[in-house]
This record gives C-alpha cells, structure tokens and sequence, in this order.
C-alpha cells in the first residue's frame, strides 16, 4: 500500500502540470493541507518550475539568424541545377 507521501511524491510533476486525474488530484491535494515535509517539497518543485519557465526564455543572438540565413542560402545554391553542364 502506497502511503499519502509516497502518493504525493510520485505525482508531484503531473500536479504541478495538471496532468493528473480528479481524483488523484484530490488526494494529492488533501494530503499538501496536512503535510509540512510534502508541502515544501512540492513548493520547492514548484518555484524551481517557475524559475525554469522565467529563465528558460532568452532571445538567440541575432548572429544566429545570419547564420542560418546563409546556411540555408549555400543549401539552396548547392541543390539548384546546374545549367549547361
């Protein structure tokens, strides 16, 4: 029988996701009301989650796109037939 930390932990992810059923969500929700230790685990994963999100995002250098700009110009240099050969 699983225990209501060991329930919790292993569906932390998908409750943070929402990607639980109601009723698994339920009991992971009951069982955050009253346990600290599960409680801070699952706050923990949820601001790291956050953080993640914020920091994740960046712009690619603009560079980058020049870059690829000619790659993909070569590309099509190199496919186009060769005309008179």
């Amino acid at each position: 029988m699983i225990s209501g930390c060991e329930h919790a932990i292993e569906y932390v992810y998908q409750y943070l996701d929402e990607e639980i059923t109601f009723f698994q969500k339920s009991r992971v929700s009951v069982h955050l009301k009253s346990c600290a230790h599960c409680t801070d685990a699952y706050e923990f994963e949820r601001r790291l989650k956050v953080l993640i999100r914020k920091r994740g995002r960046s712009e690619p250098p603009p560079e980058l796109f020049d870059t690829l700009r000619a790659l993909i110009q070569q590309e099509r240099d190199t496919d186009e037939p060769q005309v008179g050969a």
